[in-house]
């Protein structure tokens, strides 16, 4: 596996255990360069946040996941990555033009796949089969997060 982009809701699972995290975290393990630009860590902490203020996991823990998710960066397991927004926007808009209709994209899974494309992810990770669809429609190689069992 070499350039592997996750998608937030797969990034969550490596700093918050939940269905999928042993599988989230043996990719990432395998992946020789894993890309993070802004938007993921905006949306990465927001998400631990909420977390944490709606009491699925503790306040502690919340703030020990933050910690781990900044070592994490500061130690180099994440490649930081700076796109050129503009082109994410044109692509993205240019993808939703095309794709939504048909797979009812959120804009933000718009945005996840143009900025994997940018970036030149071999693969990306997400359990969002939105956005799943759409990676496989542009030809990108896709892994499914397992969805939790009900």
């Amino acid at each position: 596996m070499a350039k592997v982009y996750f998608d937030t809701g797969a990034l969550v699972k490596l700093y918050i255990v939940e269905p999928g995290s042993t599988f989230v975290q043996n990719k990432a393990r395998r992946a020789e360069v894993i890309p993070i630009n802004p938007l993921q860590e905006t949306e990465l902490r927001n998400a631990i946040l909420a977390a944490g203020g709606r009491r699925s996991i503790a306040r502690e823990a919340m703030r020990r996941s933050l910690d781990n998710f900044e070592e994490d960066l500061a130690t180099g397991v994440f490649t930081r990555e700076t796109p050129e927004w503009p082109w994410i926007y044109r692509r993205a808009d240019l993808l939703a033009r095309q794709y939504t209709p048909r797979f009812l994209c959120r804009t933000l899974d718009v945005l996840h796949v143009a900025a994997a494309e940018l970036c030149g992810a071999d693969q990306i990770v997400t359990g969002d089969q939105r956005q799943q669809k759409l990676a496989k429609a542009i030809g990108m190689a896709v892994v499914k997060v397992p969805a939790a069992r009900r």
